[in-house]
């Protein structure tokens, strides 16, 4: 009997005792909490990386860190998404028309310079200037990302157009130039240079310069 006494309990029996397992409690990470303008400018440059085709809720989820449940307070759905991302593009485009327009010193061919920097310059909207070509590959297969295009292009090209008649071009050479001016910030959305943004725009600003020449008779 004292043997049994001097014995220690059973740590199998009914009555062991229980580790404590009850230490301070670990907390997950907090997911990102993001709001429209969030999924918006992830899913412009998703479209700016691989075009309008991988603009999908789940591998934008996956990127931007947290759920799909997320987008649904802001979306409806994708083409919900999508069209946002037009409205988007189409109001950043006319405040940047707005802005230069709003620069009363500057000359005519000032501000074709302030478009040209502001557009393809040191001083463009990097969000867009990224995916300005993605929108417009887009447009060609989506009537409403063509509605979106056409009516960037023409609000532009009466702005441009202005611009050169008041540097004394004749409506016929003015409607020329705002063409080749529009092909030349189109162009540099597609080259890929080795270069600083002030190299740019001192490069894009020789470029307007002969756009915006002596040679006023010519059409």
């Amino acid at each position: 009997m004292a043997d049994e006494a001097r014995r220690p309990p059973d740590s199998t029996g009914p009555h062991r005792t229980k580790p404590d397992r009850t230490g301070p409690e670990r907390k997950r990470p907090d997911r990102p909490r993001l709001n429209r303008d969030d999924w918006i400018g992830g899913a412009i440059a998703l479209l700016a990386e691989r075009g309008v085709n991988a603009v999908r809720i789940e591998p934008l989820a996956r990127r931007l860190g947290v759920t799909k449940g997320s987008f649904y307070w802001h979306f409806r759905d994708r083409p919900a998404l999508l069209a946002a991302i037009l409205a988007r593009w189409e109001e950043r485009q006319t405040d940047l028309l707005v802005r230069i327009a709003g620069h009363a010193g500057a000359t005519p061919a000032e501000r074709l310079r302030l478009l040209l920097e502001m557009t393809v310059g040191g001083h463009a909207d990097r969000e867009f200037r990224n995916a300005e070509i993605a929108i417009r590959n887009w447009s060609r297969n989506d009537p409403a990302a063509t509605v979106a295009v056409r009516s960037v292009d023409a609000r532009r090209s009466v702005y441009i157009e202005n611009f050169f008649i008041a540097l004394g071009f004749s409506e016929a050479a003015a409607r020329t130039r705002a063409g080749l001016f529009q092909g030349l910030l189109l162009g540099e959305a597609l080259l890929v240079r080795d270069e600083s943004d002030e190299d740019r725009t001192a490069r894009v600003g020789r470029s307007l310069n002969l756009l915006a020449g002596r040679h006023r008779s010519e059409g």
